[in-house]
């Protein structure tokens, strides 16, 4: 039977997806609060430890491409103050006011962990699945 607990973490650790997904759209937030200092991020660009060099790779940056991020089928396996979550992503690129010229799929897994300030990412691997570029 899931406790109260059990419910309230998994609502935490997908609200914690979404505003990774919001920060990686660029639309605010601290990558200190989705992120693990210590974080490693393995994905098609390369290997990233730490939060600096996570937030150099992903963050947006103005006058360039734009990106809309949707994580889906997100399922939680919880452990305690542990869990790992798997999701697939879709990501739309575009440049402002134009249709979207790149579409991709990636599966995602994340470890993540509870500390003193919630729920941060402290292990991500990302897989592209595939890639359109035809997208309109």
């Amino acid at each position: 039977m899931t406790d109260l607990q059990e419910l309230v973490d998994r609502n935490e650790i997908t609200a914690l997806l979404a505003r990774l997904g919001r920060w990686l759209d660029g639309q605010g937030g601290d990558p200190g609060e989705i992120y693990d200092a210590e974080v490693v991020v393995r994905s098609p660009r390369g290997e990233f430890r730490g939060l600096a060099a996570v937030a150099e790779v992903a963050a947006p940056r103005p006058g360039e491409e734009l990106a809309q991020h949707f994580h889906t089928d997100v399922l939680v396996d919880q452990d305690g103050d542990r869990a790992t979550v798997h999701a697939n992503q879709l990501v739309r690129f575009f440049h402002p006011d134009q249709p979207p010229h790149r579409t991709s799929g990636l599966r995602l897994t994340y470890q993540v962990r509870r500390g003193p300030q919630g729920w941060r990412v402290v292990e991500a691997t990302i897989e592209l699945v595939w890639l359109d570029t035809k997208s309109a």
